[in-house]
């Protein structure tokens, strides 16, 4: 996911990097998905704008993961818009960080991030808008019912009455029903 600034020509470089399994494992390891069958790509293009260079393109494809609700494997479609502004750093510090004289401008301005040696990484901006784009709730559907807390069954699947049934009997006129019998 690295490009080198020499390569970049006059008319930019064309970008299409497919996330793969092991990057995304090691990239991203505590976020708790996986590629879906689709898996998830990224196609875009590097332009040089003056002493810059300028990366725009799209995160697309879909991860899946465990539902919040009922455990099942939920899909998640990803589709991020990705405008970033690479600085060559003097320096040679190669963090991520404003530009010296950037102001924020808004949510619609690029983030910019600084290079080293002549070596473009796009693996951390990528990394990153996987990061963001990822809700902290994830559902297979949107009605889903979840486990039940009693008998740990899949209520999508199999309706019960466990929770009903535990209530009645912790209730305060359960021992009155008996009585009535």
């Amino acid at each position: 996911m690295q490009f080198k600034v020499k390569d970049i020509g006059d008319d930019g470089l064309d970008v299409d990097l497919p996330i793969t399994a092991p990057w995304l494992a090691r990239e991203c390891a505590d976020s708790g998905v996986a590629l879906a069958p689709g898996g998830v790509a990224f196609t875009g293009r590097i332009e040089r704008s003056g002493s810059d260079y300028l990366l725009r393109g799209k995160l697309a494809g879909g991860f899946v993961t465990a539902c919040a609700r009922c455990l099942e494997p939920a899909t998640l479609p990803i589709d991020v818009e990705v405008s970033v502004v690479y600085v060559e750093d003097d320096a040679g510090g190669g963090g991520k960080g404003k530009a010296k004289d950037e102001d924020d401008e808004g949510s619609d301005a690029p983030d910019v991030i600084r290079f080293s040696e002549g070596l473009i990484d796009l693996g951390s901006e990528l990394r990153e808008e996987i990061l963001l784009a990822l809700p902290v709730s994830v559902l297979c559907r949107e009605d889903c019912a979840g486990l039940c807390p009693v008998c740990g069954g899949n209520r999508n699947t199999s309706p019960c009455d466990c929770e009903e049934r535990q209530r009645q009997s912790q209730s305060k006129f359960a021992s009155l029903a008996k009585l009535k019998s």
